[in-house]
């Protein structure tokens, strides 16, 4: 059934074949800074607030897949969206140019990608839009290597974390979207005592404890320094004392701990029972995020209860998310529980980009959203619609990002 959605008397509703835009360079990138909190082992070396203000470094290999120049796009007949359950709006207006892309929930699914298929990776929206995908859009911040800064789930098992109260999206079973201020607890507990984590699939820095699982590859990729454990059905199998980068089991975790932090597992032997527990914590108490099977954390909040709802202060974002015109991602749901993938280009000629305020007013009045949750945005904004990359990315090619969201059939 198709849904209404109301757009300003400038948007055209059109399906684009190979719509892209020309490009501009950005000298900003929006990321933000990631810490513990202070009754957790605080590391020595935070990432940073922001990544570098260029675009990132192409791994060697993937230099020869960088992405053509895009062309001018061009408006096509409509599909037909009774059939399909799709609708394709272009908002133009004011100097500001975005995009978005409507799918019918009960005919399409949401689904996290990560680059590479783990953490760290980094590839572009494009690589990880799957042949079988409707609309592949960026959605975490990341590190320069591709490490997820937010609390990330796929397939019910942690890829990323953060300790900033963030807001994030929880996909559930059924289809639904549970949108809410959440924050990550992850403990470990033995021997009468508990342990908090640093983060999960991490930079293990000093005098910190990082648990780490199938989402981080192969290897733990730590150096000698320390000790890990291979806790499997919540004990412990093998212990590597002096020795880094061990193997990761696909049917447990290995427990990562060095200075400080490892003292408190000098008694630990194989056998010991070892329990990792984990606490998605809703701040706002509408549903539980330990429920969702996905969940994908960014922000901030743009949109609530179909009114614009802009939580950057409350969130801690700097001023180079929070202030400001700039290319812009986000992910919503219409009244009718539809998903809703959304861009606005900006820093360029054709489209100057949206405050977090200007973006949120997009999404509600034109686009429909009655909930919308901010994504990385700057360099990192890109929506691919059925094979096509739809907007002009600021960077002048598609960057290179750590993890997107795909829209799937059913």
């Amino acid at each position: 059934m198709l849904k209404r959605i109301v757009a300003l008397m400038t948007a055209v509703i059109f399906f684009l074949t190979a719509p892209t835009l020309a490009l501009a360079k950005d000298d900003l990138v929006d990321k933000p800074f990631q810490q513990s909190p202070p009754d957790v082992p605080q590391p020595t070396t935070l990432p940073p607030e922001e990544k570098s203000a260029q675009p990132t470094t192409l791994p060697p290999d993937e230099k020869s897949a960088q992405p053509t120049t895009p062309e001018q796009p061009q408006p096509t007949t409509p599909p037909q969206e009774e059939v399909e359950g799709l609708e394709f709006l272009l908002y133009e207006q004011d100097g500001v140019m975005a995009f978005a892309v409507i799918a019918d929930h009960e005919k399409y699914q949401l689904r996290p990608v990560l680059a590479r298929g783990k953490v760290p990776g980094l590839a572009t929206v494009s690589q990880m839009n799957a042949a079988n995908a409707i609309a592949t859009i960026n959605a975490s911040y990341f590190g320069g290597n591709g490490t997820i800064y937010g609390n990330t789930r796929i397939d019910g098992l942690t890829a990323g974390t953060t300790y900033f109260i963030r807001s994030a999206m929880g996909i559930m079973a059924n289809g639904s979207i549970l949108f809410a201020r959440q924050i990550y607890r992850g403990s470990l507990y033995f021997n009468d005592i508990e342990i908090v984590i640093n983060g999960v699939n991490c930079e293990r820095n000093p005098n910190t404890v990082v648990v780490y699982n199938s989402w981080n590859g192969a290897t733990t990729g730590t150096n000698n320094s320390g000790i890990e454990l291979v806790v499997k059905d919540n004990h412990v199998t093998e212990i590597f004392r002096g020795k880094g980068n061990n193997p990761i089991p696909t049917d447990g975790i290995i427990v990562s701990a060095n200075g400080t932090a490892a003292e408190n597992f000098a008694n630990l032997q194989v056998g010991d029972r070892l329990k990792f527990e984990e606490d998605y914590i809703n701040m706002e108490h509408t549903g539980d995020f330990n429920d969702a099977i996905h969940i994908i954390g960014a922000g901030p909040t743009l949109v609530k209860g179909g009114e614009i709802h802009v939580t950057a202060d409350a969130e801690q974002f700097p001023d180079d998310i929070r202030v400001g015109r700039a290319p812009r991602s986000a992910v919503g749901i219409t009244k009718y529980g539809d998903y809703i993938f959304a861009v606005v280009d900006g820093r360029q000629a054709h489209s100057r980009g949206c405050t977090l305020t200007e973006w949120a007013r997009i999404l509600k009045d034109n686009f429909g959203a009655v909930e919308a949750l901010n994504l990385d945005g700057g360099g990192s904004t890109e929506l691919v619609f059925k094979g096509s990359l739809v907007n002009s990315p600021s960077d002048g090619s598609e960057r290179y990002v750590g993890d997107a969201l795909t829209i799937l059939r059913r």
